[in-house]
């Protein structure tokens, strides 16, 4: 019976991906954020910080205690989820500030007036709002909400280029919550006043002068109060380790026919002004790795991302190499008899290892970024470690040939691509590498905030995202 069950089994060849080290203050490579962060120190500070981080909270008792635990959490440390504070670990010189407003004037019903209130207040406290930062105490709100008092905040610091931190009472009332999040607070916090926490110490497989470029595709639906639709695309780009550099975006009229040119304007703005601003040396050749999530790309927007590649080595005379990597989630569970992960009562867990990717058809893979993942200990100490309950589903990646390219990176080299951004995840320490890349994650993030935004802009009669984003903003990840 055993024979009969192998003669119709069938074999998948797989490889496993060692989880990328990250690298810190120093060049000094490690494996966990949290433990190169307190043991070296964050890899690039901001340019010009702020002097202040001002917690901004409704004038209210509850209210009030939790501000000041969070204040306090934040300049002095807690305990061991946050060794140290802010100052001593990302080694800015910061003070911290507590301001109440009116308790009156705070109505979750009446968000713009509200979130009025608190940029008054921020400003009169400031003088400079370029010297501050704001965090905005509020309760919390459902996300899928287009007028929310989430949205009138981010909306009015937004227009006004100032990036800023919400934080919701129910979260930081949690006592458990509270723990695991002061130091993804205060992670996010560093990162949107333009600081570089950690890079990816390991690089893709090309020859040293050439470089890879990862660009993160995004599409945003908007109804507009106009009840118009506009399509928003959106392109991310990363340098291969792991270092954002910037956003742009494409307003078009809801039409399928204008997604390829959207697409072809995208991808040759992007590379072009990553060129123009931010390469060091003039590589010989550049590897345009594109992540996406959504529909197949047709043969119209094939067409424009090879113009556009065609179009940069017309004006830039350089080489250019195109992928096209879709990345879903997958409905499969997959177990492994051999997990080195236990749980607590010592009992296996069967998690596959973070990393292992299975070929199921040619350019077709399941890659695991969730389950029994490598760690660093607070010590130092590198064991296994489950970061999922149950049985975690694989992401779904899958790999694009367009026709007429000569291609140079082997699919596994493209397959690596998205377990490296999968590592670079600054919106959490806890979890060493994130589900969904940050090339289709930041994506789908800025998609859900900029929707609201424009809707909110369409009562003034735009809806140009470009419009709404000021210039200094588009140099910081102020959306995460």
């Amino acid at each position: 019976m055993y024979d009969s069950y192998l003669d119709n089994a069938l074999f998948l060849p797989g490889h496993y991906l060692s989880i990328p080290r990250l690298v810190f203050r120093g060049d000094v490579p490690a494996l966990s954020p949290y433990y190169g962060l307190t043991m070296y120190g964050p890899y690039e500070p901001p340019s010009n910080p702020p002097k202040t981080i001002v917690l901004l909270y409704p004038s209210n008792d509850s209210f009030r205690d939790i501000a000041i635990k969070i204040k306090d959490a934040l300049e002095r440390g807690y305990k061991r989820y946050f060794p140290e504070g802010f100052t001593e670990i990302f080694d800015i010189n910061v003070d911290f500030e507590v301001v109440d407003m009116d308790f009156s004037k705070y109505d979750m019903f009446k968000p713009e007036t509200t979130a009025e209130e608190y940029y008054e207040k921020y400003v009169e406290v400031c003088g400079d709002v370029n010297d501050c930062f704001p965090i905005v105490l509020m309760n919390k709100v459902p996300r899928g909400l287009y007028e929310s008092l989430y949205t009138e905040v981010k909306y009015r610091f937004t227009i006004e280029g100032i990036p800023s931190q919400v934080v919701t009472y129910e979260t930081f009332s949690d006592e458990n919550l509270f723990k695991w999040s002061i130091f993804p607070l205060a992670l996010q916090i560093f990162v949107k006043m333009g600081g570089t926490p950690f890079l990816l110490y390991e690089r893709l497989n090309i020859p040293e002068n050439e470089v890879a470029m990862i660009v993160g595709v995004g599409l945003s639906k908007i109804r507009l109060q106009t009840r118009e639709v506009r399509y928003v695309g959106f392109a991310l780009a990363f340098e291969a380790n792991g270092r954002w550099r910037l956003i742009k975006w494409s307003p078009q009229p809801f039409s399928r026919d204008r997604l390829p040119y959207m697409l072809r304007t995208l991808i040759y703005n992007v590379v072009d002004d990553v060129l123009r601003n931010y390469a060091v040396e003039r590589p010989s050749k550049i590897h345009v790795i594109i992540h996406y999530s959504g529909k197949n790309v047709s043969v119209a927007e094939e067409d424009a991302i090879r113009n556009a590649c065609q179009r940069i080595r017309q004006v830039q005379n350089i080489d250019v190499v195109p992928y096209v990597v879709k990345i879903q989630e997958s409905m499969y569970r997959l177990y492994d008899e051999d997990s080195p992960c236990i749980d607590n009562n010592n009992q296996p867990t069967y998690l596959v290892k973070v990393g292992t990717a299975i070929r199921l058809k040619e350019d077709l893979y399941l890659l695991h970024t969730t389950g029994c993942v490598t760690i660093q200990t607070g010590r130092g100490d590198i064991k296994f470690r489950p970061n999922a309950h149950g049985s975690p589903s694989p992401l779904i990646v899958s790999i694009k040939r367009l026709s007429e390219i000569r291609y140079e990176l082997d699919d596994i080299e493209l397959v690596k691509s998205v377990l490296y951004m999968a590592r670079m995840n600054y919106a959490s320490i806890n979890n060493p590498v994130s589900k969904l890349p940050i090339s289709v994650k930041y994506s789908k993030m800025l998609a859900y905030i900029t929707a609201r935004l424009a809707y909110r802009l369409g009562e003034d009669g735009g809806s140009d995202i470009n419009s709404l984003i000021p210039e200094r903003l588009k140099q910081t990840l102020w959306f995460i």
